[in-house]
């Protein structure tokens, strides 16, 4: 069975899409798009609620946009489930998110089935200057936006390795509904060199700009949410996953610029160089990560 990564490139080759490997989202003349699909079975957590999940679906799709330095301002969705206060629950979701980016949902779709049920959501977003992945150069620093460690309690909870009455709130609810970092869309597209954000994992973020990039990132440090701290190790953290937030990577001479403008969100964790691979204080990160699939 294909990797989820060779089937997309596949449809992509098939359907004339731009080149998957280099791009979060992407479009032409400062139109920057995305589209994501979810089936319930396979997304929504035990712990999320039909409202939940279709918050998190719609955050997750402008999360692509957003790293590629856009602002999110038109969103188009199609729903199927097997009841109408399902369908509502989820479109409210949808709604909710897009308010809390300043988004307008143009469009939605609902679909009456009897089985699993799914979402589809599309993001446009505009951008003065679209980030790829592969702009790090050699002497970059390295930016994380946001904290890690959501995911990594969400899989312990999956894993049975921790009571769900026992996890943090902050983080259940962190997994439950990811905050949507609209806000450095601008801040992206000023100053960073290349970007990605984080779905299936810290580290594969990382390695989506650093293979584009034909570069070698060196890590210090891997900042985890203060909360979490204590519960999280560096370790796990480097493997949480779905906690949207972002890897930037920026020229030294605009770091200090993009620091003072998003803090308290924002961290120096790291340097580009000639090379390849992940390393965090000299020991290679593993290529690895979460999928649905």
């Amino acid at each position: 069975m294909m990797r989820e990564k060779e089937l997309v490139m596949l449809l992509a080759r098939e359907a004339g899409n731009v080149d998957l490997l280099d791009v979060d989202a992407w479009g032409p003349d400062g139109i920057v798009v995305n589209i994501d699909g979810y089936t319930a079975s396979r997304s929504r957590l035990p712990f999320m609620s039909w409202e939940d999940w279709g918050y998190k679906a719609t955050v997750a799709a402008a999360s692509d946009v957003i790293v590629a330095g856009a602002r999110p301002v038109a969103i188009a969705y199609s729903v199927g489930a097997e009841s109408a206060d399902v369908l509502v629950s989820i479109a409210r979701g949808v709604g909710l998110a897009a308010s809390e980016m300043g988004a307008k949902v143009y469009k939605g779709d609902a679909n009456w089935l009897g089985g699993d049920a799914w979402i589809d959501v599309a993001v446009v977003g505009l951008s003065d200057r679209p980030v790829k992945r592969s702009g790090a150069r050699p002497g970059d620093v390295v930016v994380q936006v946001g904290y890690l460690g959501y995911g990594a309690v969400a899989s312990r909870v999956l894993e049975s390795r921790l009571d769900l009455r026992d996890a943090p709130r902050e983080a259940i609810e962190r997994a439950r509904r990811p905050r949507p970092l609209s806000w450095a869309a601008d801040l992206i597209a000023r100053y960073a060199s290349s970007a990605s954000d984080n779905s299936d994992g810290w580290a594969l973020t990382l390695y989506n700009i650093a293979r584009a990039s034909e570069v070698r990132i060196d890590l210090n440090e891997v900042v985890v949410d203060p909360a979490l701290r204590g519960l999280v190790s560096e370790e796990e953290a480097l493997y949480s996953w779905e906690d949207y937030n972002l890897a930037l990577t920026v020229p030294r001479e605009s770091l200090d610029a993009l620091i003072r403008a998003c803090q308290p969100h924002c961290w120096a964790v790291g340097r580009v160089s000639e090379g390849s691979g992940i390393y965090l204080r000299g020991r290679v990160v593993e290529e690895r990560g979460w999928s649905w699939w």
